[in-house]
């Protein structure tokens, strides 16, 4: 079979698809740290000044001033400024999904920066398109995956055998959004490479469908020659006795039959 995605020019793309706009908490920790703090150091370095604490004074002002710098050169490298990482989000050009470059403050000023929610959503920098190849199915066995009661079965790389028979979300401590309920299955994982809610794995009768939560490490689908990423928050079908890779755990899924 070939890739589930056609070719597509970067054009064709649109540079935010599956990203989430950052929460107003987001946004306001995003700003008490790369704002409001460097303006209260700003503020206090004056108040010392008249009051004749030049030394101390000037400590304050430099250090405002190194807390503004740096926010600045942050948001138009990699738009992952103190805040914005604190909050786990990205701030990107609204047209483009790009850094701001050198032009930052001007961008951010005339409003055509938006900060994305990375927890949520994909992150900006992430590959919009990810094509995914699945190996040739063997149609001798393919009448019997879809037999009525048959489930498949998640072995991990713990030992552990897991049937699918209702939607699954696997992690460090994981729960169920509550317009898509599912079982959840805590995974020790003393790496903590493991996001606390990782991946969600369902059986419709005949397909085997993973959805990436947002993790931090990603999830992958295991191939012959590398692993292959998933799109966060994108369902996605994968074949039975496939192994994915979640943060530096593994496990595999069996067949229905």
């Amino acid at each position: 079979m070939t890739s589930t995605h056609d070719p597509l020019r970067l054009a064709d793309v649109d540079p935010l698809v599956f990203t989430e706009r950052a929460g107003a908490g987001q946004v306001v920790g995003a700003v008490a740290l790369d704002v409001v703090m460097p303006v209260a150091l700003l503020a206090a370095g004056v108040i010392l000044l008249v009051a004749d604490q030049p030394a101390l004074g000037w400590l304050f002002l430099l250090a405002a001033i190194a807390l503004l710098a740096v926010a600045v050169r942050l948001l138009g490298r990699t738009g992952r400024t103190l805040g914005a990482a604190t909050v786990d989000a990205r701030i990107v050009r609204r047209t483009t999904g790009a850094a701001a470059g050198a032009t930052a403050l001007g961008a951010l000023l005339t409003g055509k920066l938006g900060m994305f929610d990375l927890r949520r959503g994909r992150d900006p920098f992430a590959p919009a398109i990810a094509a995914f190849e699945f190996p040739d199915a063997a149609p001798s066995t393919a009448p019997s995956r879809a037999r009525r009661g048959m489930v498949p079965t998640l072995l991990l790389d713990s030992g552990e055998r897991l049937t699918l028979d209702t939607a699954l979300v696997l992690g460090r401590d994981p729960s169920a959004a509550a317009d898509a309920p599912a079982e959840v299955y805590r995974w020790a994982d003393m790496s903590r490479t493991l996001s606390k809610s990782h991946v969600r794995l369902e059986w419709d009768g005949r397909q085997v469908w993973v959805t990436d939560l947002g993790s931090t490490n990603g999830t992958f689908v295991r191939g012959a020659g590398a692993s292959t990423p998933l799109l966060p928050h994108q369902c996605t079908p994968v074949p039975t006795d496939v192994v994915l890779e979640i943060g530096d755990r593994t496990l595999t899924v069996r067949d229905a039959a």
